[in-house]
């Protein structure tokens, strides 16, 4: 009889202890299949948005950039959600495409997209892995690498991706991607070169901006990180 009694005991108590159970998620520590599934599909999302949304957007006057490029929303929202190895993958994906594309030099595009919007996945990755060494000292409190904890840090660390990105691009567009396009270099045209090669760093300022908040309230208003992250 006291065998039966705390059998109901416990199945009596199991409601109260289901209700303090942490809210799990879908994939929470699965393999890396799903991480690599989710980045391809997102990947395979951004070939999308090259051919059938960004024809169709405006161009910035005198710079021949679209005014919004979808293009790396679905690259970083693969990071959010899938982690790094998602991020890298949808980014290596939707940037290769790229050289399908009908434009004038579609590799230099490639490779400027993929420039621009590898910061905003391996600043945070890098902010994460550095804290972890950090705080074996003791001095720093460990944050754990996760997709809720980029959250707390969102503003800050894509606001320094964008600053590292704008840096990045306005060297790339100085020493490669302007005199590619154009033929304007330094030692042709100094002054040219240099409004060129900052008009297109500065305004990745403004795309830097879209693509990482857009992500972002795709992610976590709508609970998707929540529900579907593996990290």
């Amino acid at each position: 009889m006291e065998k039966t009694d705390k059998q109901t005991d416990s199945i009596e108590g199991s409601p109260e202890q289901s209700e303090d159970l942490p809210e799990m998620k879908e994939f929470k520590g699965k393999t890396l299949l799903v991480e690599l599934t989710g980045g391809a599909i997102l990947g395979g999302m951004s070939i999308v948005f090259a051919f059938l949304v960004n024809p169709y957007m405006p161009t910035v006057p005198l710079m021949g950039i679209k005014i919004i490029d979808f293009i790396a929303i679905p690259m970083i929202l693969a990071y959010i959600v899938f982690g790094i190895r998602g991020g890298l993958l949808a980014t290596t994906l939707g940037s290769v495409f790229i050289l399908l594309l009908p434009e004038y030099l579609p590799w230099v595009g490639m490779l400027a997209k993929f420039s621009a919007t590898i910061p905003m996945i391996i600043v945070p990755w890098l902010f994460f892995k550095t804290n972890k060494f950090t705080s074996k000292s003791r001095i720093i409190n460990l944050i754990e690498e996760s997709s809720e904890n980029l959250l707390k840090y969102y503003p800050f660390l894509m606001t320094l991706a964008v600053l590292i990105r704008l840096l990045l691009m306005f060297t790339l567009n100085l020493f490669a991607f302007v005199p590619l396009y154009s033929g304007i270099t330094l030692s042709v045209d100094p002054r040219m070169a240099l409004i060129l090669a900052a008009g297109y760093a500065l305004w990745n300022i403004v795309q830097g901006t879209i693509d990482a908040y857009l992500p972002y309230l795709i992610a976590y208003p709508t609970r998707l990180a929540k529900t579907y992250s593996t990290w």
